[in-house]
């Protein structure tokens, strides 16, 4: 017995061989000051990713077993805005839309990614009308590898309606453009096989003027592949564009003149009203304004075919920019129909017409793309039946003295 407790008490360290008391708290110190690093980086890391999640545009929702939220970004806030705090909340209490709750209990149900396209009605802070937003839901399970344990859900909601109306706007232009391509072809091809029988003469009155049919429509085929070439060219293409000093009066000139025959046809009269006493240089590329002056006189006139239009083309120079304004008083677009008229070939619908105007529905697309190539900006305001008017706003460029084209002119130019 006395040999056990002497074996026991060696056993026990001695006074001097035990650790000092200041390094067992220096490892504790360590090991605090470790636990801590771990968290506050686990703390960065979620912030990180919050964050990241923040700056997605979808609305996320992270819910839990209980299908109440964990987590949300700010477009989720957005979307479905509220006094109330979020989170521990439950998930129908903050969309109250069942078609979205139908979804995550659907994706609950067969345990697998599930999606669903809805119109939600959304009240805008800014606007007194709510807007129809088309949406595409995506829901799933949370799940982690090797657990078939159920740890609740991911939600997202996605904004589609612009990408639908695009989709929507290019099958109209396939359909337009098949169309304003295919009638002219199928005329052409009429009168050609009947001109390519034996004994046709060519010289008869009625054949030459199957022959100025025929170029007229081949002509009208050639503006829709022109149309169609410029508004690619466009696209992204700033940096292609010439760079040359112009005076956009002669471009107005030359389109105003190229325009004379239509002027005419539909018994208008069209007016430019610009100072004769200066030059107006630009430096750009004149082609696109050319296209620019071209599209926007030519719609005027073919959106409206009662005779005694009258169209206006004037130019003044503010605070360092050129203001340049094509203004008309025919009928006019329907306020409906404004936000969209540069959309890429989009048409403006002619209920009060009994023709449709021809047209790709390019030129305004073209028309404000080159405007903003040459970093400028183009609106437009109508008061149907009154005034309608599309002005540009360009910068004046900085040129070196003595560099600008001379030659003056008397008065502005009347064309009627």
């Amino acid at each position: 017995m006395e040999e056990e407790r002497t074996s026991s008490r060696e056993l026990l360290p001695s006074p001097s061989t035990a650790p000092p008391l200041s390094e067992l708290s220096r490892v504790a110190l360590d090991a605090i000051s470790e636990a801590n690093l771990v968290r506050d980086s686990e703390k960065q890391q979620r912030l990180f990713l919050e964050a990241l999640l923040n700056e997605i545009k979808d609305a996320i929702f992270i819910l839990d077993q209980d299908k109440e939220i964990r987590f949300l970004n700010q477009a989720a806030k957005i979307l479905f805005p509220s006094e109330q705090p979020y989170i521990a909340r439950a998930f129908i209490d903050v969309v109250r839309d069942h078609r979205i709750y139908d979804t995550l209990e659907l994706a609950e149900e067969i345990g697998a990614k599930v999606s669903d396209r809805i119109e939600l009605r959304v009240q805008e802070p800014d606007e007194a009308r709510p807007r129809e937003l088309k949406m595409l839901i995506e829901a799933e399970p949370l799940t982690f590898t090797g657990s078939e344990e159920n740890l609740g859900a991911w939600i997202t909601l996605r904004d589609i309606t612009q990408q639908l109306e695009t989709e929507q706007i290019r099958k109209d232009f396939v359909a337009n453009a098949s169309h304003e391509l295919r009638t002219p072809l199928s005329i052409i091809n009429g009168y050609l096989e009947t001109m390519t029988e034996d004994d046709v003469d060519l010289n008869n009155p009625a054949n030459r003027r199957a022959l100025k049919t025929m170029g007229k429509h081949g002509e009208r085929i050639a503006r829709i592949v022109d149309d169609m070439l410029t508004i690619s060219k466009l696209e992204g293409a700033a940096d292609l564009l010439a760079r040359e000093p112009f005076d956009l009066r002669e471009s107005v000139d030359d389109m105003a003149s190229q325009l004379m025959p239509l002027v005419e046809e539909t018994h208008a009269r069209l007016k430019l009203d610009i100072d004769p006493k200066r030059d107006w240089i630009l430096v750009g590329d004149r082609y696109y304004w050319d296209q620019i002056f071209f599209n926007l006189i030519e719609n005027a006139l073919k959106q409206n075919a009662e005779p005694g239009l009258r169209v206006d083309v004037s130019f003044r120079d503010e605070n360092g920019r050129y203001i340049i304004t094509v203004s008309d008083d025919g009928i006019g677009i329907p306020a409906s129909d404004i936000p969209l008229i540069f959309k890429r070939f989009y048409r403006v619908e002619k209920h009060h017409a009994q023709n449709q105007v021809k047209g790709t529905g390019l030129g305004l697309s073209i028309v404000k793309r080159a405007v903003e190539a040459h970093n400028g900006t183009i609106s437009v305001e109508s008061t149907p039946g009154v005034r309608t008017a599309f002005t540009i706003t360009i910068p004046q460029p900085r040129l070196p003295a003595g560099s600008e084209k001379a030659g003056r002119r008397e008065s502005g130019d009347n064309f009627s």
